[in-house]
């Protein structure tokens, strides 16, 4: 074999490996999500971009299904993180992203992460006599958090958060729009899902709501607010025949 034919052959032999090369030094993206899957309504997300490479001057690119994700109240990045501000069901898609650099090479695409999104289980809060209260008497608030039957089948889902309903604690706001939270007294007894208020007064009368919480997630979603209707009570001394 003439040297011109070895020469043609080695150089052939450089260009491949160095296309190898490339392929095999191409950075990889690994996408991350935060918390674990599923997410739930009003959560806050957080999607983290790794790149396997020693350079540090990376740009990220963020993607939703096919769209080119831009940064807004709802949507902030901070360097290799993009957080999803009170995540909602539309939010509910596939994720990817990937590194740019201003010289060559960019990372590789990540591989698409499904980000799953549910709504929370729901509160109601009832009221105890469900008439007109008087002053002096004993007004029981009840909240009561779904169930996990019911919201599996809000959900479609079959296999998550089964323990919940065993595991709440219970938040008692009074007020609406500057709420207050309401701490355990001689007047506001708490047994488990139920505030009792001892010996109604005119000053009770306003918007009631309530709310669950865990130690892991999900919490429950805000109730309805109730508003009781606490009326003067007429008292006829014993002396004195009440007309």
């Amino acid at each position: 074999m003439g040297s011109s034919a070895l020469l043609l052959i080695l150089l052939m032999s450089l260009i491949h490996f160095g296309f190898n090369q490339d392929a095999e030094d191409l950075p990889t993206s690994t996408l991350t999500v935060t918390p674990d899957n599923p997410v739930f309504t009003g959560e806050r997300v957080n999607l983290k971009c790794e790149i396997n490479s020693d350079h540090s001057d990376w740009r990220y690119e963020w993607n939703k299904d096919s769209s080119m994700l831009q940064t807004s109240e709802r949507y902030t990045v901070n360097r290799d993180t993009l957080s999803i501000v009170g995540a909602v069901i539309s939010d509910q898609d596939q994720y990817w992203c990937r590194g740019l650099r201003d010289g060559r090479p960019n990372s590789s695409q990540s591989s698409s992460v499904s980000l799953s999104v549910k709504d929370l289980p729901t509160s109601t809060l009832t009221v105890t006599p469900d008439r007109s209260v008087f002053t002096g008497e004993r007004v029981n608030l009840k909240c009561e958090i779904e169930t996990y039957r019911y919201w599996i089948w809000r959900n479609y889902r079959i296999n998550e958060w089964r323990d919940w309903t065993h595991e709440w604690r219970y938040e008692w706001y009074k007020g609406s729009r500057s709420s207050v939270k309401l701490q355990k007294s001689e007047r506001y007894t708490v047994n488990r899902d139920t505030l009792s208020i001892v010996g109604a007064v005119t000053s009770d009368q306003d918007q009631y709501w309530c709310r669950g919480l865990r130690d892991g997630r999900p919490n429950s979603s805000q109730s309805s607010s109730v508003y009781p209707d606490i009326s003067m009570l007429d008292i006829c001394l014993v002396s004195v025949r009440c007309q």
